[in-house]
């Protein structure tokens, strides 16, 4: 507790803080969390040991800060929530923690694929995430947006709609988003053993981007197009 105003050891004492299994440890890293005056890194520091450590205020605490200024806390204020969501959401959790994070997709353009990441396994959130699906603010969110949607969705009636948007995705301009489009038809192939509906004008597009200028771009479809050549992937 001495050195968390320290601004070289600061870090490391908030670290060995969230070691600590005792409820004396969580209020020093509350009040370090919310303590503007600290080092940026000491304050990350305490929200990733709180987000680590998981106590029933973890996920509020974080989300308190889901739009801290400083770039170094957001980032680790995600990859706590993001751990949070690996770990399993109390109930009550899930519905703020996938709304604040959709939301927040389509506003941190610093850390995009960090949210997108934290979002992956929420269920809760895409409607949101189909929202951005059809009107991202930007090719990247658009590209995190579709990466998220998986066909093996339980209990989504909303799934059979997806295929349209990675059809769609196929001729965008951004190169991320073509490339995520072709991943999710993927994912559509391995988990139904075709292509989506009208598989003639999806293998024509397809068949373009086998020579795009993206190396990645043209290894994935002619992965796609060669696993549904030879059936179900």
């Amino acid at each position: 507790m001495r050195w968390l105003r320290d601004h070289v050891a600061g870090p490391s004492a908030a670290r060995a803080l969230g070691t600590v299994d005792s409820g004396t440890a969580a209020p020093h890293l509350r009040e370090a969390l919310s303590d503007e005056t600290l080092a940026p890194r000491t304050r990350a520091a305490a929200a990733a040991a709180i987000g680590t450590a998981g106590r029933w205020d973890a996920v509020w605490l974080l989300l308190s800060l889901l739009d801290d200024p400083d770039d170094e806390i957001r980032a680790v204020v995600l990859d706590g929530l993001e751990t949070r969501v690996e770990n399993g959401l109390r109930p009550w959790e899930r519905h703020p923690v996938a709304w604040a994070l959709a939301e927040h997709l389509a506003t941190d353009e610093k850390h995009i694929w960090r949210t997108r990441n934290a979002l992956d396994g929420l269920a809760q959130a895409l409607p949101e995430v189909r929202r951005l699906a059809d009107n991202a603010p930007s090719g990247e969110v658009l590209a995190a947006a579709l990466s998220l949607l998986d066909p093996d969705a339980p209990d989504d009636e909303h799934t059979r709609h997806d295929p349209r948007r990675f059809l769609r995705g196929l001729d965008d301009p951004h190169e991320a988003v073509r490339y995520q489009a072709v991943l999710g038809l993927r994912r559509w192939a391995e988990a139904t053993g075709s292509l989506p509906p009208d598989s003639g004008r999806t293998r024509d597009r397809l068949t373009g981007l086998t020579e795009d200028a993206s190396p990645r771009l043209r290894q994935a479809a002619t992965r796609l197009l060669g696993s549904a050549d030879s059936g179900p992937p």
